[in-house]
């Protein structure tokens, strides 16, 4: 028996945006020791123009296969930043079955049993093997920032998110590799903007389709990647309705939710706006001129902000000052995980600003100094 059917979600109310601090860096905060099989590899002739054009169109094929990624990243574990902890600290290993963004399910399989996920253009349900539960959320609107989630560790997910935005000079060719037993040719892309704190991104696609099948992300002057993920099956065959189907067993039970979400929290607070522009970037995303996260940059060089009340800013506070490599400067706390910055500013009128995002040291800073302009 089917859990649920699209015409059981009752007039869903508008989604709220999730925590944007962390979706807006999302693509770059996995990593995972890839496996290679280790095969002559013919080589590819293919302009590394062109077969960016090729990944970039990709993103509407179909496919399916099993994909491992191990998280290396140790962010703080806080109740707001939780979910997005483990996510980024342990392996995830994925089957997934993706026929389009808006009809796609995948399986996780954790230590604890399976997580199972169904998303149409209806909303998604979720189902836990340890509590044989099933949570039903309503769709996330197109382009609104949201909460992580474990198919965010895919292949063609991460790499589409780091190349969305790439040019054409800012990519060079790399050599073929064997992935999944298939020849997957390869680019690096190297961030023209200087405030990026990626250094370079390494996409190997599959030369049948273009779908991205391994990317590694290395932080700015690192030699090992800090985060890599990659199919060990797949498939560029579209997915029929018997994998689609999402069947959970008997007794289990179903609970409407849109999860935690800090933002309303943020915006139930009456704090200030982000502002229009931040270190030169405009405001990017739905409705920018009335929500309470703000989101800026371009391609991987991404920046998030929201400020946030001194209850739910001072546990947070704590939690980074105990980070591995914090540090206090005159702005306020901030943390490096890789790529990946996080800074805390100083209280202001009962408000801190949470910057995040894939910027440096100083750009995290000079953030922090345009903010603490801006009235609350």
């Amino acid at each position: 028996m089917r859990t649920h059917t699209e015409a059981s979600y009752r007039d869903p109310m508008r989604a709220g945006w999730r925590w944007g601090v962390c979706a807006a860096v999302v693509a770059v905060l996995v990593a995972l020791p890839f496996a290679v099989r280790y095969a002559p590899v013919p080589v590819s002739d293919a302009a590394p123009a062109a077969l960016l054009a090729r990944i970039q169109a990709s993103a509407a094929r179909p496919y399916a296969g099993y994909a491992e990624s191990t998280g290396s990243l140790a962010l703080p574990t806080t109740d707001q930043l939780d979910d997005v902890s483990t996510l980024l600290s342990g392996r995830t290993q994925v089957r997934v079955w993706w026929k389009s963004p808006t009809d796609w399910r995948a399986d996780t399989v954790t230590p604890a049993g399976e997580r199972s996920t169904r998303t149409t253009a209806a909303g998604t349900l979720v189902w836990d093997y340890e509590d044989n539960r099933v949570l039903a959320s309503p769709p996330v609107p197109d382009g609104m920032a949201r909460i992580p989630r474990d198919s965010d560790t895919l292949p063609p997910l991460l790499a589409a998110r780091m190349l969305s935005e790439a040019q054409p000079d800012e990519v060079t060719s790399l050599a073929p590799r064997r992935v999944a037993g298939r020849t997957a040719a390869g680019l690096s892309l190297r961030p023209s903007e200087p405030l990026s704190s990626v250094g370079r991104v390494d996409v190997w696609a599959d030369e049948a389709s273009g779908i991205p099948m391994l990317v590694e992300v290395y932080g700015r002057g690192g030699d090992v990647a800090a985060m890599a993920t990659t199919f060990l099956d797949f498939t560029d065959v579209a997915p029929d309705a018997d994998d689609l189907a999402f069947i959970a067993p008997p007794g289990a039970r179903t609970r409407f939710t849109q999860g935690f979400d800090l933002v309303r929290v943020v915006a139930r607070s009456g704090g200030p706006l982000p502002p229009a522009t931040l270190l030169g970037f405009p405001r990017s995303g739905p409705d920018a001129g009335e929500a309470t996260i703000g989101e800026y940059g371009r391609g991987v060089t991404q920046l998030a902000i929201g400020a946030l009340p001194d209850q739910q800013a001072g546990s947070l506070r704590d939690a980074l000052r105990l980070a591995s490599g914090a540090r206090q400067v005159p702005e306020g706390v901030v943390v490096g995980i890789g790529p990946l910055g996080l800074l805390l500013t100083t209280p202001h009128n009962g408000y801190s600003w949470l910057v995040a995002g894939t910027v440096t040291p100083d750009g995290l800073a000079r953030a922090a100094t345009e903010l603490a302009g801006v009235a609350s």
